[in-house]
């Protein structure tokens, strides 16, 4: 009976944590993205910089504001306007060590996150988008299939940014 008990508790331990055994450490820091023909959603913040705007997405800055609201920000130089949009969350930057099973952040918020637009002529000739994003690190461990599951590595992030969300 006792041993039962272990087992189930054991299982149920195993099914809380988040998949990862090992000791690794990631740093972490801000990012921007641009693209001069981005795909811009109706939803506010809804952006993608990595596929060309479609019919049906907003091209002009009317459109944007219309749909979007009045920017949080806006910046004039000569015959072109910057307008910024934050959207929800901070840009982060420190260190994550991993020990075991257990994460330990030491991060700092250094800003928010926002999308940019430049507007020239009433249409949206370029949008940035600033965020942050794991720039580097290493591992030795188990740290999911989608990681590699098994072993030890090191290296820096360029994973491609898909559409983020409105959250």
């Amino acid at each position: 009976m006792h041993s039962c008990i272990q087992l189930v508790l054991m299982i149920a331990a195993s099914l809380t944590l988040q998949g990862c055994i090992g000791v690794g450490a990631w740093t972490l820091g801000s990012r921007t993205e641009s693209s001069d023909r981005p795909k811009v959603e109706q939803t506010r913040g809804l952006i993608d910089l990595h596929k060309a705007a479609l019919e049906g997405n907003l091209k002009t800055g009317a459109d944007l504001r219309t749909h979007w609201g009045e920017p949080d920000q806006v910046a004039h130089e000569a015959g072109k306007e910057e307008w910024i949009y934050k959207t929800k969350g901070w840009q982060w930057s420190g260190l994550i060590l991993y020990v075991v099973v257990i994460p330990l952040p030491a991060m700092i918020p250094v800003g928010s996150q926002y999308i940019s637009f430049l507007i020239r002529d009433g249409q949206i000739e370029a949008a940035t988008r600033a965020d942050w994003a794991f720039k580097a690190g290493a591992y030795c461990g188990f740290f999911g299939v989608t990681y590699g599951g098994w072993g030890c590595g090191m290296g820096t992030f360029e994973e491609k940014q898909g559409p983020t969300s409105a959250s």
